[in-house]
């Protein structure tokens, strides 16, 4: 091969490193980013907390880690429109609108607190919760 062709494609050779380079640290940083911010705004408590009042809660957005943020949608228990955060794992899916029922002789208990940003650009606090014998 002449000098030419071998200057073309070590030239070539390294456009392609510094793309692939550049997409697999791009990934990496996404990943690590996510993972923390996902982290940083949820604090769990190592025993459950205070009993939230509640028998019904109605998922308005789930999250894309899967948990779901509810309200309660029960008159009686006078806590009418209180947002929870419910969390998601692999056997339990939210969806929108989705009416959570409380099981008679279990109770909604505080887990945990997540922080979030609202469409105000306020940032509110509500409650982690996981429903559990009482």
């Amino acid at each position: 091969m002449n000098i030419k062709a071998k200057f073309i494609l070590t030239y070539v050779a390294g456009i392609v490193t510094g793309i692939v380079l550049l997409f697999v640290v791009g990934f990496f940083m996404a990943k690590s980013q996510a993972t923390s911010a996902s982290n940083d705004d949820v604090v769990m408590f190592e025993k459950p907390r205070g009993i939230v009042p509640g028998k019904v809660f109605e998922v308005m957005q789930v999250l894309p880690d899967g948990s779901a943020l509810a309200t309660v949608d029960d008159i009686e228990s006078g806590n009418l429109g209180t947002i929870v955060l419910f969390v998601g794992d692999e056997s339990t899916s939210y969806y929108d609108s989705q009416k959570i029922n409380v099981p008679e002789g279990k109770v909604v208990k505080q887990v945990g607190t997540y922080s979030y940003m609202a469409r105000n650009e306020m940032y509110k606090t509500v409650p982690v919760v996981e429903i559990m014998a009482e």
